[in-house]
């Protein structure tokens, strides 16, 4: 499914169009703070909310709830999705005991706008095509370096060329903000501004002439491969809760192809919707919620109002230190023991800063506090499952290990919050449909 560079934007207009057509009864600007399980175990009862026009907690009760906050990590440095995701659904199922996949395959694009350090525009992607209609990547001399990496130069997959492009940065060549440039002018001006015509102009906001010129680029944290344990009907671990898109793992593997977080989500969403659909009972009782998880939830995100505030922009400055340079591209074991125990140290700071202002409505410093809850909980899953996979798969690159493990006993990392450590167990993959070095072509010649 593509509308040229605007695939995305389009699809949120159709849907949103269908909500209101339809006249679906919405909770707009609420937050969900945490998974309320049943008092009597039997699955889910809701979710605890917060209406941030009032400030006030609102529980509500479902017989069926969808997990599909999208996953977005943006606790690297540079990354695509906008500020304002934090991981949230990730960090309610970490909580609420579910267990996570996958969650050290984190998959950064190649090329990611470089305006600056002082911009959010940074980050934003400038898509494959220009790769793949012969797109030059070149370093602080005017070098094209990417042949010396792959066969394929530019063209090579988004962790081969992300992971290049680091490492000449690493080497001491990087371009002025710290990236590489993009070259697209020996392919014409005007083609190039016929042909992508989105990314031109957004390049020109930020001063850059993508057409005749160069423009930097630096690899950019994009979509999250891991996520919720869940089968193909979305139903997941905990009765009641589905879940689909990327809050979930395993759809994609160790590495996604372009274009594949859309299905992703419109093949999923559409599936949990028909299952949910047919499986609520329209009438009876809803699940009687936890008063206990209730009240630790509320806890959690209630305590900080009016205790002395802290310097979480310091915080988060200090979060993407940490996940970009130790448990990043390029990763070792003695980086990730260095990033795990600066994790550790972050949230130890976050637990003592408050949120001064007494005003709980359209908080948005209490509001940014719960976000940095969330991306740290989440970021020490990432880099957990990063330290127990001893190999190279996918996004995933261990400089320690540059090896990919043999394919046929492959294992998945899984997971779980157990007290306040997050433990990663190893599970074997299950070959259902294709074992390695079969193929599914007999199958198309019958």
């Amino acid at each position: 499914m593509h509308k040229g560079d605007l695939t995305g934007i389009e699809i949120i207009n159709r849907l949103a169009e269908q909500v209101w057509r339809r006249d679906v009864k919405r909770l707009e600007d609420h937050r969900a703070l945490d998974l309320i399980p049943a008092t009597d175990g039997s699955g889910l009862a809701g979710v605890l909310m917060l209406d941030m026009r009032t400030g006030e907690p609102l529980m509500v009760r479902s017989r069926a709830t969808l997990l599909a906050t999208g996953g977005g990590p943006t606790m690297y440095r540079y990354h695509t999705p906008s500020g304002d995701k934090s991981c949230d659904g990730m960090a309610m199922a970490l909580r609420a005991g579910l267990p996570l996949r996958d969650m050290e395959m984190v998959q950064f694009h190649p090329t990611g706008l470089l305006a600056g350090p002082d911009t959010r525009m940074t980050g934003t992607v400038l898509e494959e095509g220009l790769r793949g209609a012969g797109g030059y990547l070149l370093d602080s001399t005017g070098e094209r370096f990417m042949f010396a990496y792959d066969k394929r130069g530019e063209r090579a997959t988004r962790d081969i060329v992300s992971r290049s492009i680091q490492d000449r940065i690493r080497k001491g060549f990087a371009t002025p903000n710290g990236g590489v440039w993009i070259e697209m002018k020996h392919l014409g001006p005007d083609r190039v501004r016929r042909e992508f015509k989105g990314m031109v102009e957004r390049c020109a906001d930020c001063g850059f002439d993508l057409a005749g010129g160069r423009v930097e680029v630096v690899p950019t944290a994009h979509y999250m491969m891991g996520g919720t344990v869940f089968d193909t009907d979305c139903t997941t671990p905990m009765p009641n809760l589905y879940a689909a898109g990327e809050d979930t793992g395993g759809v994609h593997g160790a590495n996604r192809l372009g274009g594949n977080g859309v299905a992703n989500s419109t093949v999923y969403g559409g599936i949990a919707g028909d299952v949910m659909g047919v499986r609520v009972k329209p009438a009876g009782a809803f699940p009687e919620p936890d008063s206990a998880t209730i009240e630790a939830a509320l806890a959690r995100a209630m305590t900080p109002l009016g205790k002395p505030s802290g310097d979480l922009d310091g915080v988060r400055r200090r979060l993407y230190d940490v996940m970009w340079d130790d448990v990043g591209i390029l990763r070792t074991a003695e980086g990730l023991a260095r990033g795990a125990e600066s994790l550790a140290a972050l949230q130890v700071d976050l637990a003592g800063m408050g949120v001064a202002d007494g005003d709980r409505r359209y908080n948005l410093t209490w509001m940014d506090r719960l976000n940095l809850e969330s991306l740290i909980l989440v970021s020490r899953a990432i880099c957990a499952a990063a330290q127990a996979r001893e190999d190279s798969r996918g996004a995933h690159f261990r400089e320690d290990f540059p090896t990919a493990s043999d394919l046929a006993t492959s294992r998945y990392t899984v997971s779980r919050l157990q007290d306040d450590s997050v433990d990663v167990a190893m599970e074997p993959v299950s070959f259902t449909r294709v074992r390695p070095g079969e193929t599914l072509l007999h199958e198309a010649a019958e």
